[in-house]
């Protein structure tokens, strides 16, 4: 049956050229599509491995051989320069060769280098020409930076006038390529390089020309829907003014920042702001307002986890205690992390011995060597109170690390701190008593007779002491017994009768003084009872002893 068996054949021969050529067809679609014979292709990609390779071994070398690091980079440039347009490995060669020419001194190629790093800016995104900018700019402020403990640069390094010129090139090239906030941005980061180095100058012109961005468009006033901007302007010139010591200036200022953290409130802006706002309260001896100031700013620092929130603790505690507030800030959970650390560790000690009438210790930690620094008469007398173990603030300021006084701030207080200290002691004293000799609170205070006085003439004014003072006797009268004195007692209120020396008598306990006592007998009993307090003050220590 020739016929159909032709037939089949003929058909299973026509299926098989049908898939030679779809075989055939499908080849060389893929060659068209992937282009394995395209020669030009294969070179590029030969190109483009060998450019990332030479940059990556030029930053394998930029720490141990920075002289070949700067060869490398510059192959790098010149390979990719010969490719056209692209700049992906060129922009981090430039970046990197500015920063070493800064650490090999060479001040012009740094320059002319960032130069024409920051012409190829617009053809890359923002993000990366903002890194590469701050890691510039960083890295030639810290080579230049030679003040704050930081290892002077090599011979030849970036001056403060080869930073100024990188900074003013910075800024123009931003502004050329309209990238207003990386401009705005890189302001205030070279303002408050500026401000760190006390070119207060710069900083103010840096300021003008940051409100000036921040305005309305008729110039009258700051644009609120800015507030963010407005923010870090304030910032910087809130610190500005705090350097120059312009007051009023700070004091018109400040208030703007608090309308404004409703809408924005950035943790690492609002503790600098709140931080200066504390120390302006300070200034005007506000301490309850100083204290709710630091502790904002102490706030926020943590909240950003910007080391200064440790210092900012330390404020806290400080106008705490000049505010003479019972609340006690360690009892915060803020406070609580930083409680192992030895300045704080310190101020703590220094609290506890604030609320245990402790003057000994108080000032004991407020010496760098465990000694008085008091001024007047030698060692303290104990007051007459119970004695346990050891005074938490014993032996506090010996560590190097610990030392209050090595902050500036801290120290600029340690005279009213110190008054508020003896204030606080002296109404702890007195409470039994409703008559005390001069001479008994000056012993017990480490003073002289004439600085209680001053001290007492104080507090009645203020009325926390409700009393007068008969300097003829030398006695503080209290209460019911303000009115006593054979005419010699001041009238209440705080005026005082002058003249004549201080009289040497005792303390008269509240609930009769000594009526029908002689002079004779009156001065047996003070005597009875000096002997008495000198009594409990040796049981007092035996038993500290004993417990040690």
């Amino acid at each position: 049956r020739p016929g159909p068996q032709r037939a089949v054949e003929d058909a299973a021969r026509t299926t098989m050229d049908d898939d030679e050529e779809e075989e055939d067809y499908e080849y060389g679609s893929d060659a068209d599509e992937y282009n394995y014979s395209d020669e030009d292709g294969e070179q590029g990609n030969d190109e483009l491995i060998e450019i990332e390779n030479v940059f990556y071994e030029a930053d394998d070398c930029r720490t141990e051989d920075p002289a070949r690091a700067v060869e490398m980079f510059e192959k790098v440039v010149a390979l990719e320069s010969e490719r056209g347009q692209e700049v992906k490995w060129r922009f981090k060669a430039l970046e990197h060769l500015v920063v070493l020419h800064c650490r090999l001194g060479d001040a012009a190629a740094m320059v002319a280098k960032y130069k024409e790093m920051l012409s190829y800016s617009s053809a890359v995104t923002r993000n990366e020409c903002g890194d590469s900018v701050n890691a510039v700019l960083e890295a030639i402020a810290a080579a230049a930076e030679v003040g704050n403990g930081a290892p002077a640069p090599p011979t030849g390094s970036a001056s403060t006038d080869v930073l100024a010129t990188m900074y003013d090139v910075t800024i123009d090239a931003l502004k050329a390529a309209n990238n207003e906030r990386l401009w705005f941005n890189t302001n205030v980061k070279v303002g408050k390089v500026y401000l760190q180095r006390g070119d207060l100058e710069r900083v103010s012109s840096i300021v003008d020309e940051l409100r000036a961005a921040c305005r309305l468009p008729d110039g009258t006033d700051d644009d609120i829907s800015k507030g963010s901007s407005l923010l870090e302007v304030y910032a910087l010139e809130i610190q500005l003014c705090a350097a120059l010591g312009d007051s009023d200036r700070l004091k018109r200022i400040y208030p703007k920042t608090l309308n404004l953290t409703a809408a924005v409130a950035d943790p690492r802006i609002m503790g600098v702001i709140r931080e200066e706002g504390g120390k302006m309260y300070m200034r005007d001896a506000s301490w309850r307002d100083a204290y709710n100031e630091f502790y904002e700013g102490f706030r926020a620092y943590q909240e950003a986890g910007n080391a200064r929130a440790k210092d900012c603790l330390k404020y806290v505690v400080l106008a705490n205690m000049l505010a003479s507030s019972d609340i006690n800030p360690f009892d915060a959970r803020e406070a609580k992390a930083y409680q192992e650390e030895p300045e704080i560790t310190a101020m703590k000690r220094l609290r506890l011995a604030y609320d245990a009438n402790d003057l000994h210790a108080f000032e004991r930690a407020l010496s760098s060597d465990g000694a008085s620094s008091a001024g007047g008469k030698a060692p303290f007398r104990k007051l007459p109170q119970p004695v346990v173990a050891a005074s938490p603030s014993a032996g506090l300021m010996k560590a190097p690390k610990a030392r209050i006084l090595d902050d500036p701030f801290v120290m600029s207080y340690v005279d009213p701190l110190r008054r508020k200290m003896r204030e606080h002691v002296i109404l702890n004293l007195v409470k039994p008593y409703n008559r005390v000799t001069l001479d008994f609170i000056a012993t017990q205070l480490n003073l002289e007779t004439d600085q209680v006085h001053s001290i007492l003439v104080d507090m009645i004014l203020d009325d926390r002491v409700r009393g007068a003072i008969d300097r003829v006797k030398g006695h503080l009268y209290l209460d019911d017994d303000a009115d006593e004195g054979s005419g010699d007692a001041a009238a209440a209120g705080g005026a005082t009768k002058g003249g004549g020396a201080a009289s040497a008598a005792g303390a008269g306990a509240k609930g009769g003084g000594t009526p029908g006592f002689s002079a004779a007998d009156e001065a047996r009993w003070y005597e009875a009872l000096e002997k008495w307090a000198d009594a409990l003050d040796q049981l007092g220590l035996a038993a500290a002893a004993r417990l040690q």
